[in-house]
């Protein structure tokens, strides 16, 4: 139980790495969060987080005193579809996801997930030089297509948030940002 604490806690500390360096890098205001806590359950996965939002940033915790403003409840995939752009009200409607809070801040939630618009491979650049930064951007392109056709939701969720990641404007869920 102790190693599952373990891992648990470095997962979580990625995930808010990740989604502080998103917020600060793609120039995101999150002040309309602030003071916020969302709770998100990926159901297939038993996977339960709560995002505390405060100082214009993302803490991520597995447990927490606080109550939450909104629960949101989903499977994986339908994670995957809403950060390929599916739209949150269409999700609702066929019972896909299940709210309990104020709806409210999950659609300020969803609607930031949609304005990050961060170049990892850009930011890389100024650190390890442009041809470095392409060439990692390449290989990453070479290895994605192939494990994008597993049907393991963990899988698909890490090879969707590595996209995301290092070349969002290359992420599917961009495809349609400007329909």
């Amino acid at each position: 139980m102790q190693l599952f604490a373990i891992f648990w806690h470095k997962q979580t500390v990625i995930l808010e790495q990740a989604l502080n360096c998103l917020i600060i890098n793609g120039e995101v205001d999150i002040s309309a969060l602030n003071g916020k806590t969302i709770g998100v359950s990926l159901q297939d996965l038993l996977l339960d987080v709560h995002f505390v939002c405060a100082n214009d940033r993302v803490f991520v915790l597995s447990v927490t005193d606080k109550p939450t403003d909104v629960d949101i409840k989903l499977k994986s995939m339908v994670f995957i579809s809403l950060l390929h752009g599916e739209d949150l009200a269409e999700l609702l409607r066929q019972d896909k996801i299940s709210i309990h809070g104020d709806v409210k801040t999950a659609q300020l939630l969803v609607d930031l997930l949609k304005e990050v618009d961060i170049d990892l491979e850009e930011i890389a650049s100024k650190y390890t030089g442009d041809i470095i930064a392409n060439q990692f951007g390449k290989l990453t392109k070479k290895l994605n297509p192939a494990s994008m056709e597993s049907n393991n939701p963990l899988e698909i969720i890490k090879n969707g948030l590595s996209t995301l990641l290092i070349s969002p404007t290359k992420s599917e869920r961009y495809k349609y940002k400007n329909s």
